[in-house]
């Protein structure tokens, strides 16, 4: 039951008396939503966990250090000594792994200890072989090349097939040997703590999108009259470039031009361009048109492009989003665009005659992505 007295100018409580009944939940909190866990990644084999010394070799006898470890119930652990130099950690599979990857796609990921980063030589080498044994057809990356990006402590080691040294032809199919050898720079130094943990294999990760134009806003476009933006049916944003083909007229285009150029972080062989594509009825649309990057801040020089006509059968109605490989574009005679320095973007297209119905196109969300 309740009992209260309202002051009617302004809708005011001004006092409120309310029964009072013992209350089940003796939590006085309502618990907290537990995080969601990362999905796995399905792609994910284990090399080895480093839980259990089996099949271990190193400089003195394995040790499996039970605290601090990154993964599981342990880690491979031992000690360059003030007066030593070298270290290495091996391990031989009794069982070729099958990774289910690539050359191409396939990544070797591990954690690796060290006390003191500044102790090591730019030397030594970390190996996965098929063969059973270093140098027999093996992916190789140099310990040199890695240290610049090595801290003190745990640090998760990720090296692309794609990008090793290969000896003869490793098959990914069929590993059975990982090795990581190194040095200190002198024998005297304080001892240098040293591991390895979670050794596994996986697709390389997608590279985060990098936005070249989110078009939320007019500025720097061009296009057939005043550019407008359009704020509801974005794909991203706040917004998207919109306009109209109207009857009688055929041809639309869109032109991007940056005063700074745009590194877009991605080489020819491994980017791509993406962009949302808006229209309305694609029955209409001619199979003739481009869409452009250039470094040179123009058209039709230092330019990669892409037809229009291969992606026509493939658009539907209202929203597309578009993909088109660097590797796969069609560059001018000057070697086409250069991907560090883009500065212009353009996109026509016609209609396949004047006489039709409006035709509502627009654009949105153009980025930069890895394959």
């Amino acid at each position: 039951m309740m009992v209260c007295s309202i002051a009617l100018i302004g809708l005011t409580v001004t006092s409120c008396k309310k029964e009072t009944y013992t209350s089940r939940d003796t939590s006085h909190l309502a618990p907290l939503p537990e995080e969601p866990e990362e999905p796995a990644d399905p792609t994910l084999v284990v090399f080895d966990n480093a839980d259990v010394k089996d099949g271990w070799q190193t400089v003195g006898d394995p040790v499996i250090e039970t605290s601090g470890a990154k993964e599981g119930s342990g880690y491979l652990k031992n000690t360059i000594k003030s007066g030593d130099d070298f270290m290495q950690f091996i391990k031989h599979l009794a069982t070729p792994l099958d990774s289910k990857l690539t050359t191409a796609n396939g990544q070797f990921s591990f954690w690796w200890y060290i006390s003191d980063v500044s102790a090591i030589k730019e030397d030594g080498q970390i190996e996965i072989t098929s063969g059973g044994d270093a140098d027999k057809d093996e992916y190789g990356w140099s310990v040199a090349k890695l240290l610049p990006t090595l801290k003190n402590g745990w640090n998760q080691v990720n090296l692309n097939l794609r990008d090793a040294d290969v000896s003869g032809a490793p098959s990914p199919a069929a590993l059975n040997f990982f090795r990581v050898f190194f040095w200190t720079k002198t024998k005297d130094h304080s001892d240098v703590i040293t591991g390895v943990d979670g050794l596994v294999l996986r697709a390389v990760p997608a590279a985060p999108a990098v936005s070249f134009e989110n078009a939320d806003k007019p500025d720097g476009w061009e296009t057939v009259g005043a550019p407008v933006i359009e704020t509801a049916g974005k794909k991203e944003g706040t917004g998207y470039l919109k306009n109209t083909i109207a009857n009688g007229g055929d041809f639309m285009q869109f032109i991007r031009k940056f005063e700074t150029p745009f590194n877009s972080t991605f080489n020819k062989s491994n980017g791509q361009f993406k962009f949302w594509w808006y229209i309305s009825d694609v029955s209409n649309i001619k199979k003739d048109g481009s869409i452009e990057l250039t470094s040179s801040g123009k058209a039709d020089d230092h330019e990669s492009a892409w037809d229009v006509a291969p992606l026509v059968d493939n658009l539907k109605n209202g929203w597309n989003e578009i993909t088109l490989d660097f590797d796969k574009a069609i560059n001018t005679a000057d070697g086409g665009a250069d991907f560090t320095a883009i500065n212009y973007f353009r996109v026509f297209f016609f209609t396949t005659s004047k006489d039709h119905p409006d035709v509502a196109v627009g654009i949105d969300d153009l980025r930069f992505t890895g394959k």
